[in-house]
């Protein structure tokens, strides 16, 4: 019985939102760890992302993880991640934001761009399209695109991406 309340303890607290101190941007991101989004960088395996995301992965086929990961759970805000992989690994990686409200989505747009800029240097911004160009740890272009596709669907929605490509 008492392994079955610490295991239940440890469930719970997987659930919570990010702790108190912690921005959501820094916990959608998880900007403690390396890499270039939670932890993982282009190229990765889809065995690393899949050992990574274990736990919040709905959907999967060879090519392709879908991760849902709550940022509150009484608000019911959400995220989406879409990890596409090829022969060479991590390809794309889709971030799709449905925050509970437009102010919370106006923040972490925000939050976004303000974090990139520092990382990436000045974005290119043009009527809710914003986007970065980075290089990835073997040397391909990475496009960093951040768009707010609210009043396309008629709810808050922010949508980033990351997509390598050779040029």
């Amino acid at each position: 019985m008492r392994i079955l309340s610490v295991l239940l303890i440890f469930i719970l607290a997987s659930c919570e939102p990010p702790p108190s101190g912690e921005q959501p941007i820094d916990y959608i991101l998880g900007v403690k760890d390396s890499g270039l989004f939670r932890g993982l960088d282009v190229g990765a395996s889809r065995n690393a992302v899949a050992a990574k995301e274990a736990e919040h992965i709905v959907h999967q086929m060879p090519d392709e993880l879908t991760c849902r990961i709550p940022l509150d759970l009484k608000d019911s805000a959400f995220y989406d991640i879409t990890y596409n992989f090829d022969e060479e690994g991590l390809r794309v990686i889709e971030l799709d934001i449905f925050p509970a409200s437009n102010p919370v989505k106006q923040d972490l747009y925000n939050n976004f761009k303000a974090h990139y800029d520092r990382r990436f240097g000045q974005s290119s911004e043009d009527d809710g399209f914003t986007m970065w160009t980075t290089r990835s740890h073997r040397g391909t272009a990475i496009e960093v695109s951040m768009v707010d596709e609210s009043a396309e669907i008629g709810r808050p929605y922010l949508s980033v991406n990351f997509y390598e490509y050779n040029e």
